[in-house]
């Protein structure tokens, strides 16, 4: 710690001609001399330069997402996210009428682990036949056959089922489109397995219009306020649309990651197409299979891996299928990089301020992933008990560093010593749920200790 060096009063020495009624016969008259005023103090300020964790770490809309079970029971690495699909079918039996019973089991689940829930609304998929309420009540759709079973999709190109569906994506909103425990909504709702294509359909039906496809979009994004994912199966249909969703924010998933095909042709063009779409949406990826596949193959499983990684991939699944042994270190490795990771390289305010005073907090910031926060926190100070929300956002920050500079009221503090902390939260609330990647025990990381005088 470097000694202050106090200030040293100078003395200046002013000659000045002096007659009657000048200035020395002026101050000798009136015998007062006037001091030059005491500079203000340097203020000392506390710094801290926290340490860097580099494991894997838990945190919303990050890493490993178990799938249709909760991390209860796949534990293989931390997750903070469920993900489930359901059939069209199972929410809306009848036109109108809708059952959210089965997605509020699955949020239920999730939350029961510490994992907020992710999830897909399917059109259709193996031993279902798509919702056939609509197509009793007399709804234009198509028949095909999907994996040795007949199915019916309506068309969305009709104003009466777009009617229906809006009411049903109003209905989601209402109840999902608000709450934190959501972590992200899949636009599914076409094809097989709501992945956006028809390729395992005989024959294929007409695929929506492009008109179609963005009002499709338009009113998730109306309805939902988190993040929301369309599927590469748009992209293959409709370059037009898929450009569309990521203009208004979509993030996009992959369902075939690993796919030699896919690998080696269909993601490069999709990822050359759109470069920029993770800096404003989340890319999500899953295996066609599972991992243990790639190893039974021989295939190259550690360029699928980096391939995450290069193209900032926040979250993958393995179906909650166990990962081969050979595999784990190099998936953890790949975890550490996944998504946003924020560093808190140096903090910094005064160690003293007068009761009542405002005082800045210097915060030097790193993203060490490889994408942004696509959702909102907040950067909050706690002094004591006293919390102060800075009001400066953590959405958006892509990887590289920053430094914000935020300043924090003290108005009801007593004199005292006060520890000082920081934390991310969503807007509106006290209670941070974002792990820095430093050390210490979080989501609160103290900083040091301010004294307050009178």
């Amino acid at each position: 710690m470097r000694r202050r060096l106090p200030y040293l009063p100078v003395l200046v020495a002013i000659t000045m001609a002096a007659g009657v009624g000048g200035p020395i016969a002026s101050i000798a008259k009136h015998n007062r001399l006037t001091r030059p005023s005491r500079p203000s103090p340097i203020q000392t300020m506390s710094t801290y330069y926290p340490t860097e964790r580099t494991d894997v770490i838990k945190n919303p809309g990050v890493g490993y997402e178990t799938f249709y079970q909760s991390a209860a029971r796949d534990r293989q690495f931390p997750s903070s996210t469920m993900y489930f699909r359901i059939s069209w079918s199972a929410i809306e039996a009848r036109p109108g009428t809708f059952d959210f019973g089965p997605l509020d089991s699955a949020l239920s689940q999730a939350q029961a682990s510490g994992q907020r829930l992710a999830f897909r609304i399917m059109a259709y998929e193996e031993g279902d036949s798509g919702p056939v309420g609509l197509r009793n009540a007399g709804f234009p759709g198509f028949t095909f056959a999907f994996k040795g079973s007949q199915v019916w999709f309506p068309n969305l190109d009709e104003s009466v089922v777009r009617q229906d569906l809006g009411k049903l994506i109003a209905a989601l909103g209402q109840r999902y489109g608000q709450s934190p425990a959501i972590d992200s909504i899949d636009i599914g709702i076409i094809g097989d397995w709501g992945e956006q294509h028809f390729w395992k359909t005989e024959p294929s039906p007409p695929y929506p219009r492009t008109e179609t496809l963005k009002w499709l979009f338009d009113e998730f994004r109306t309805h939902i306020k988190g993040p929301l994912v369309v599927n590469d199966g748009i992209w293959w249909n409709d370059k037009e649309a898929f450009h569309y969703a990521i203009s208004k924010g979509l993030g996009w998933r992959a369902d075939c990651w690993g796919g030699r095909r896919e690998m080696q042709l269909n993601y490069p063009l999709m990822v050359a197409d759109v470069p920029n779409a993770w800096k404003s949406g989340p890319v999500i990826v899953e295996p066609c299979g599972v991992m243990s596949d790639w190893v039974l193959r021989n295939s190259q499983w550690q360029r699928s891996l980096q391939w995450a990684v290069d193209n900032h991939v926040s979250k993958i699944s393995n179906k909650s299928e166990p990962i081969p042994a050979e595999m784990l270190p190099a998936v953890g490795n790949m975890l550490t990089k996944l998504g946003y990771r924020v560093v808190l390289r140096r903090a910094a305010f005064p160690t003293s301020i007068h009761s009542g005073s405002n005082f800045a907090v210097q915060l030097n910031w790193s993203n060490t992933g490889n994408a942004p926060m696509y959702f909102d926190r907040h950067v909050l100070v706690r002094i004591g008990t006293l919390v102060k929300d800075s009001r400066v956002s953590m959405q958006g920050f892509l990887p590289g560093d920053r430094t914000d500079t935020v300043t924090i009221g003290t108005a009801g503090l007593a004199a005292g010593t006060y520890p000082v902390q920081i934390g991310l939260a969503p807007p509106g609330s006290e209670t941070p749920d974002i792990t820095l990647a430093i050390r210490g025990d979080g989501p609160w990381y103290m900083l040091g200790k301010l004294v307050v005088r009178h």
